[in-house]
């Protein structure tokens, strides 16, 4: 049994060192996958939203936005990176941002 315990021990310390952030949109609201992106990526680096820069220069934010708000079905993940984080938007309404290890 305590064979079994280690690798969780492990697991538990590797998601430490690497802490994410959500945050979630909801379809036909203000709160969009773009809001929710620069929501999270704000919170995470603990700056107010305007300090980050342009997501546009990294992504298309109508484009985004269209991609999960379409009633054509869209995609159900979208991966990128965006003021040093792995952003992952998924279809379902959640973002997640981690740091990107340089």
């Amino acid at each position: 049994m305590g064979e079994m315990g280690t690798p969780v021990n492990t697991d538990d310390s590797s998601a430490e060192l690497t802490p994410s952030t959500t945050a979630e949109w909801e379809q036909d609201t203000e709160n969009t996958p773009v809001y929710a992106v620069v929501s999270a990526v704000a919170e995470a680096e603990g700056v107010d939203h305007v300090d980050l820069p342009p997501l546009y220069n990294v992504i298309d934010p109508e484009a985004l936005n269209a991609l999960f708000t379409s009633d054509s079905g869209g995609v159900s993940t979208v991966e990128f990176e965006y003021a040093g984080y792995a952003v992952v938007v998924r279809g379902e309404g959640t973002v997640e941002v981690c740091p990107v290890n340089v």
